[in-house]
């Protein structure tokens, strides 16, 4: 049997088709024009939850006007805050691929938040529709919103990096372990191309490094301040009634308009109106509870779901569930009442 050949087993256990794995060289794959588009269309061979800042960026500023003569080849940002560096290998990773990926990381590291905005905006102008152009307010909202408590200027000193290659040399993994115990975040992944027997092209993507079954020795302190990885944790009454305390009329907006049709989807313009701030005021509150989520309560998660464009314009949208709606709206009514009572 082929070494390169691999087979798939239906739940009989009989070959159900085989594939058969392909040198990438022969099929003129690309690091541009393939892999780096299958990148930029499907962000979650990265890393899931992964949103695309840029890529090809290399607009670097160096002291006395020389300015490194490097490229970035795919920046992205986590749910988790922090920027995620992706490198690309056509074929084989060279010997020196992980200097190379932490170099990218550190200058990266030091990429500002209206930067992130800046150059999200130009990606979205150089990929999106053109008849749908965003505001750097708008953007700004969009990356906020997709951290989970906000951007925050430690997660952005700590870019995790993902190195995308076809294979790597001992010297590669040796040293990316290494780095990882020294508290660099590296991963490494690989991909193989695959013939069907119909003809069909198949690639895939699979994590090499690290691996469950390695062992890793005890990490030193990162020298760098790390996003604390905080649980999504369901929001009970007594959560909401310290919510329903606290001076946030954003947030508080955000329920009230969603509480009033669960399951809908509620703009932020129309949040930002119900709480009569101007949307910058608001993106800043929204931030603003995000680090209270964090560090009051406890969590990682709002007590709403959020999504971009849900619908229909380039705005963030909220819903909430039935059961979170029904104890908010609970809140609220008793709340009226009491103060009804006080008034008497």
């Amino acid at each position: 049997m082929d070494q390169a050949d691999e087979f798939v087993f239906n739940v009989e256990g009989t070959v159900a088709h085989s594939l058969k794995q392909l040198d990438i060289a022969s099929l003129h794959f690309t690091e541009r024009a393939h892999l780096q588009e299958w990148v930029l269309s499907k962000p979650e061979i990265i890393a899931p939850g992964v949103l695309i800042i840029t890529f090809e960026f290399d607009q670097w500023a160096g002291p006395n006007g020389q300015a490194p003569r490097d490229r970035l080849d795919v920046l992205g940002l986590g749910t988790d805050g922090r920027l995620v560096l992706t490198e690309l290998k056509r074929g084989k990773a060279p010997d020196t691929v992980d200097m190379q990926a932490i170099k990218y990381a550190a200058m990266a590291s030091r990429f500002s938040e209206d930067t992130l905005v800046k150059l999200h905006l130009d990606f979205l102008n150089r990929r999106g529709p053109a008849d749908a152009p965003l505001t750097e307010d708008e953007v700004a909202e969009k990356l906020n919103n997709h951290v989970a408590t906000g951007l925050t200027p430690e997660g952005i000193l700590s870019p995790r990096i993902v190195i995308l290659a076809e294979e790597f040399s001992p010297t590669v993994t040796s040293s990316v372990r290494w780095l990882n115990e020294q508290g660099v975040d590296i991963t490494l992944k690989v991909y193989k191309a695959y013939a069907t027997e119909s003809g069909e092209t198949i690639l895939t993507v699979s994590q090499y490094y690290p691996t469950a079954e390695v062992e890793v020795t005890p990490r030193l302190r990162p020298s760098r301040p790390q996003t604390e990885q905080l649980p999504d944790k369901t929001w009970t009454i007594e959560d909401l009634e310290l919510l329903q305390s606290l001076p946030f009329e954003v947030p508080h907006a955000v329920m009230d308009l969603c509480s009033a049709e669960p399951g809908s989807w509620v703009g932020s313009s129309a949040v930002y109106q119900s709480a009569g701030v101007e949307q910058a005021a608001g993106m800043g509150k929204f931030a603003g509870f995000g680090f209270s989520v964090r560090r009051r309560f406890g969590r990682s998660n709002p007590p709403w779901s959020s999504e971009w464009g849900k619908g229909g314009v380039s705005q963030q949208y909220y819903s909430i569930d039935p059961e979170t709606a029904e104890l908010w709206l609970k809140l609220r009514q008793s709340d009226e009442e009491s103060s009804t009572m006080e008034v008497t």
